[in-house]
């Protein structure tokens, strides 16, 4: 069995990863003790193991809170997945994928639509189901471990999980899936980048606004940022992608 440490680090990564923490949510020492009937050490070696990893932050004599999300960061590694994801794609329908192998894309995405028709969308199972999607032809063409590069930014997973919770975007996810399918189902290796790009940057777009007044202390953002995401936001809203 994992230590207590290891318990107190793997619950708590998940409360800030799900958002159940929020981003510049102090985290109080004494309250996690209680929560897990623990010592002060074995709270303090998960906090270091949190901060070692980008999500916590630990001031002497201030205590702890959960890191903000870097703007900067989750843009970045969206420019980057783009360009690598659409390579991927590409030699995926490369490889001419058999209809059984289609089919299993296919089933996840019916259980997308089937999880955005309750009256309360479950969102962890959508960012399974998300993940599992893309994860499938990553792992198809051999690029298993740059997906779990991929995952391993606390971020842009966070962000993820952001867009759904605050705009609740199910259906325009699923109809970029539903197009990502189609173009690999005909073969259209042109159409990968613009599709896939305004997939994966519609997130960005969808949070508008709200990533500076909503969940503006969610963020790490100053003016010249905000001046930025705007003219991004007026870019994206001009995107190509539907062309194909």
């Amino acid at each position: 069995m994992a230590d207590i440490s290891t318990v107190i680090f793997d619950d708590l990564k998940r409360d800030i990863m799900s958002l159940k923490i929020k981003p510049g949510e102090k985290i109080n020492e004494a309250e996690v003790c209680d929560r897990f009937s623990v010592t002060r050490p074995s709270v303090r070696n998960a906090f270091q193991r949190l901060q070692d990893i980008g999500l916590m932050e630990v001031v002497p004599y201030k205590g702890a809170t959960a890191t903000l999300i870097s703007l900067s960061s989750v843009h970045q590694i969206i420019h980057l997945r783009t360009a690598v994801e659409s390579w991927i794609i590409r030699d995926f329908i490369a490889s001419n994928p058999s209809p059984f192998v289609l089919e299993e894309l296919e089933h996840n995405v019916r259980m997308q639509k089937l999880h955005i028709q309750a009256e309360v969308p479950d969102e962890k199972e959508f960012y399974r189901l998300d993940s599992a999607m893309h994860q499938f032809w990553y792992e198809r063409t051999r690029c298993g471990n740059i997906w779990g590069w991929v995952q391993s930014d606390n971020n842009y997973e966070r962000f993820r999980m952001l867009d759904f919770v605050g705009t609740q975007g199910y259906k325009d996810i699923v109809g970029d899936h539903e197009k990502l399918l189609r173009i690999i189902r005909e073969g259209k290796t042109e159409c990968v980048i613009p599709i896939l790009s305004k997939h994966l940057n519609a997130g960005l777009a969808r949070m508008g606004n709200l990533i500076r007044e909503d969940y503006r202390n969610y963020f790490i953002l100053d003016e010249e940022d905000n001046d930025f995401w705007v003219n991004y936001n007026q870019k994206l809203s001009e995107h190509p992608g539907i062309l194909c």
